[in-house]
């Protein structure tokens, strides 16, 4: 998006600035011969995970205050993935709001060479005890800045 002075605003096409390695499992494969679909969210989950720590809610329990939920998941698959292999999944912050923003996903097979699902997460910064939404802080919202 350009911001009237010549300068592009949008993150870069090909940016993913988390990559995190995933050996797949002889035990994610399932009775049809290829990872079952559900260790694909797993994977996206496990990226997400890392940004919560980046993000400064690694020590969620039942005692905190608030913190981010998985409002939405969404994820499109487009190649089977087989035992042996590494995944690459990747995530970045793609859309930032006042109480929520999105992180886009990207797998990547390394023994395909191609990507193999690509997926977005809708998270919702919320008040555990009301339930309510709540503000993002500055400091988590510049820490997602940075995931951009």
């Amino acid at each position: 998006m350009n911001n009237g002075n010549g300068q592009n605003h949008d993150p870069v096409p090909d940016y993913w600035p988390l990559k995190i390695p995933i050996v797949v499992a002889w035990g994610d494969m399932d009775a049809l011969g290829h990872v079952n679909n559900t260790r694909f969210l797993r994977w996206f989950e496990d990226a997400r995970f890392e940004v919560f720590q980046r993000i400064g809610s690694r020590e969620l329990g039942p005692d905190s205050c608030s913190g981010p939920i998985l409002a939405r998941i969404e994820c499109i698959f487009r190649s089977p993935v087989l035992h042996p292999d590494t995944i690459t999944s990747m995530i970045r912050t793609a859309d930032i709001g006042t109480d929520r923003y999105t992180l886009e996903h990207r797998l990547e097979s390394q023994q395909q060479g191609k990507v193999v699902a690509l997926g977005t997460s809708r998270i919702v910064q919320i008040n555990y005890q009301s339930g309510q939404k709540v503000a993002l802080s500055r400091d988590v919202l510049a820490q997602l800045e940075q995931l951009r």
